[in-house]
């Protein structure tokens, strides 16, 4: 099956050549598409001279619009969003498609190991006990973004208003609502947390918020 892998990025020009480089020599991704997201840097121009489609955002609409546009742009059957900062692990992602190849899954969760700085894991205990509450399933990365689905699936993910980071939280809630079978696969990606710096404290509070304007708007439907 044709598979195309999205990549949405915000001023990701230290390892993003690294990683899209990297798919291209892999060879199992049949398209590869960038979405930058209003970066600063030199991400667009990156993108335009290693993807297959290259797409720009002149404002910073956050990671949902940017997955949405990749996948909606997207010919392949199955569609997998990559963080841009993978690097050479990136070549693991062919180990998303195995259960969707074997109709194993709807929705493919792969796991990433961090650098020791990724946070208090708050935000993420929050979402694994509203998905165990539901569904029974006890996801160790629910916030992963690395993440495969069929195509037949979009519909379903596009009409999904999640700010920014809360597009993985309602992604697995919508499969979880669907009934869709969902699988977390053990996959060594690495990629970098954000630190404990004000950056990465500013990172985790967006996400924190983002994640909980999510289920404050539709905790009633998955709760």
């Amino acid at each position: 099956m044709k598979t195309s892998v999205i990549i949405p990025a915000y001023n990701e020009e230290r390892h993003l050549k690294s990683t899209l480089q990297t798919l291209r020599k892999a060879g199992w991704a049949n398209e590869l598409i960038g979405v930058n997201d209003g970066s600063s840097d030199s991400t667009g121009r990156i993108m335009e001279k290693y993807c297959d489609v290259s797409i720009s955002f002149i404002k910073n609409h956050g990671k949902t619009a940017a997955a949405k546009a990749g996948w909606l742009a997207s010919k392949g059957e199955i569609i997998v969003i990559l963080d841009a900062d993978l690097r050479e692990s990136a070549i693991y992602g062919s180990e998303l498609l195995y259960p969707l190849e074997s109709n194993e899954a709807d929705l493919v969760i792969g796991t990433v190991m961090g650098n020791g700085k990724n946070g208090f894991g708050l935000v993420k205990r929050r979402v694994q006990r509203l998905i165990h509450r539901r569904s029974g399933l006890l996801l160790q990365m629910p916030l992963s973004g690395q993440r495969a689905f069929r195509r037949k699936h979009i519909e379903h993910y596009h009409q999904l208003q999640a700010e920014g980071f809360g597009l993985e939280t309602m992604m697995t809630l919508k499969a979880v609502q669907e009934g869709f079978k969902i699988k977390e696969v053990e996959v060594p990606f690495v990629h970098d947390g954000k630190g404990w710096g004000i950056q990465g404290m500013c990172h985790r509070a967006k996400q924190w918020l983002e994640v909980e304007r999510c289920l404050w708007k539709y905790g009633k439907s998955y709760s």
